[in-house]
């Protein structure tokens, strides 16, 4: 049958015909050949894509009180999950003082089986017991800014808060030194935040010697520490006031500025605010210990990547603060290490918002 048609294939076209279609049909299979060679080729030259990792939970103190801090923790959570490509999803209660809230939250994030989870507690004492259940279940947990009283968790990504409540208590120490009256009250925001506890610690060593009034809680509101502050005012022996946090120390600073005592009453806080650097531009705040909020959420989702990929991660990282005054607002140094990538960051370029110098007018 083939020679049958090869011969009538010959008589109809003829020699020269039946050449050109063999050149044709021999130049289509080599390049599909070549075709097949440059595909196998590029196949084992190339590696495979691996498999999209699963979405890590972040269980933060508070997801609806508006705060400077937590906006610029999340900040550097998404930044970190945008390089490392790994999906995080927040969630916590309204407000930091919800304690019983997040406990439910963490019971069901435990429930759901995550692959790690990131947590900032609430409460020293009482989530050690759900992050030691989590561990038993083959779940690891990284501790963010406010730690839990258990060694079990991988890795542990905040301010060193006892050394930051010492820059706090040494700066009121420095200024209260030639003022009268000398005795100080701390204003705090949880009472047992690891946060809380630890830098109140800091501030008392650093305030040994000098009076200390007491401790006094506004739970994360500022209304609160505006009463507490107010009650305060109205102690003669009262001269300085620490707050603890951002929330505490706005309270603190709104009830000095409206009794206009801030020559009377020295303010020395935590956090970096838009309103704060305002409270210090006003010299209603005397200086503020600044953490590096960005730093803490960036880098807990990258020691979960580097967990998750088999590596081993520090037990503890801490992101550093610095005491923020007048003096040393507008230093670059200052603006790149405290307001990095924060609402802060923008408006204190150019001296926008930040205090002028006291000795450079700068």
């Amino acid at each position: 049958m083939a020679r049958r048609f090869i011969v009538g294939f010959l008589c109809l076209h003829g020699w020269g015909d039946m050449r050109n279609w063999l050149v044709w049909l021999s130049s289509l299979g080599a390049a599909v050949a070549l075709f097949l060679v440059l595909t196998l080729l590029y196949r084992q030259s190339t590696p495979e894509r691996p498999p999209p990792l699963p979405t890590v939970p972040v269980i933060l103190k508070s997801t609806a009180q508006p705060m400077d801090f937590w906006d610029a923790v999340s900040q550097g959570m998404r930044q970190a999950s945008r390089e490392f490509g790994l999906p995080v999803e927040t969630t916590g209660p309204p407000h930091e003082r919800d304690i019983e809230e997040q406990l439910s939250i963490v019971e069901e994030i435990i429930a759901g089986r995550p692959p790690l989870i990131i947590l900032a507690a609430s409460d020293y004492n009482r989530l050690a017991e759900p992050v030691s259940r989590a561990v038993s279940l083959g779940i690891p947990v990284i501790t963010l800014d406010s730690g839990v009283n258990s060694d079990e968790p991988i890795s542990f990504v905040a301010t060193d808060n006892v050394e930051a409540g010492r820059k706090a208590g040494a700066e009121m120490a420095r200024l209260i030194a030639e003022h009268t009256p000398k005795v100080v009250a701390i204003v705090s925001h949880i009472r047992e935040t690891a946060t809380a506890i630890e830098r109140e610690a800091g501030v008392r060593e650093a305030l040994s010697g000098l009076g200390i009034a007491g401790t006094w809680f506004c739970d994360v509101n500022r209304e609160k520490a505006y009463v507490i502050t107010r009650d305060l005012l109205n102690r003669p022996d009262i001269g300085g006031i620490v707050a603890l946090n951002e929330v505490a120390t706005l309270g603190v600073a709104d009830a000095v500025r409206d009794a206009t005592a801030e020559d009377r009453v020295i303010v020395v806080g935590f956090d970096n605010s838009v309103e704060e650097l305002t409270y210090l531009e006003q010299g209603i705040i005397k200086a503020t210990v600044v953490q590096r909020p960005f730093d803490m959420g960036y880098f807990a989702v990258k020691t979960a990547y580097e967990y998750l990929n088999g590596e081993t991660v520090n037990a503890r990282i801490y992101t550093g603060s610095l005491l923020v005054t007048a003096e040393n607002c507008l230093t670059p140094a200052t603006r790149k290490s405290c307001f990095r990538s924060t609402k802060q960051s923008r408006q204190c370029v150019g001296g926008a918002r930040c205090p002028r110098s006291a000795k450079t007018g700068k």
